[in-house]
């Protein structure tokens, strides 16, 4: 039978591990997003401004403010994915130091810091992020789309 000692040690050591996991996994993720978010956006913002000259000039039929909003969506897209990395970052390390605290306190010593102050700010980033990673998904959504019907008029 587990002795209460061994059961301790055991939280402890999953509360470890659920820190480097946490760490890992935070990064992997960020990164995949943030990095498709980012490639599109920037791609599609140079390949159109490169070509919107040629294009104006030989369809001057061509609605330049549907070209211009999709530019408008695609910097929206990026200028969220940046804020939301910063808030991401934010929001793991208060995630680190909640944790940190949890082994501290079940180790006998005293949590460094408030622990309840640092779950809320780690509840209102974590929020935060979700929210800015959707809108820049949202975004560049929006500017593939009009984009799309951009070329679709070009006779």
């Amino acid at each position: 039978m587990e002795s209460r000692l061994d059961k301790h040690k055991r939280y402890i050591g999953k509360l470890e591990k659920h820190i480097e996991a946490t760490r890992e996994s935070s990064r992997y993720s960020s990164d995949r997003f943030d990095i498709l978010i980012i490639s599109l956006s920037t791609s599609a913002l140079i390949l159109t401004m490169g070509f919107v000259n040629n294009i104006l000039e030989t369809s001057p039929n061509t609605n330049p403010i549907l070209l211009k909003t999709s530019w408008l969506f695609f910097v929206l897209a990026l200028i969220s994915n940046l804020i939301s990395q910063v808030s991401g970052y934010f929001t793991n390390t208060y995630e680190i130091k909640i944790s940190t605290n949890l082994v501290r306190i079940e180790r006998g010593k005293e949590p460094k810091g408030k622990q309840k102050r640092f779950i809320i700010w780690s509840s209102i980033l974590n929020w935060a992020t979700l929210i800015l990673n959707g809108l820049s998904l949202i975004f560049l959504i929006t500017g593939i789309i009009i984009l799309v019907k951009f070329y679709s008029e070009i006779p």
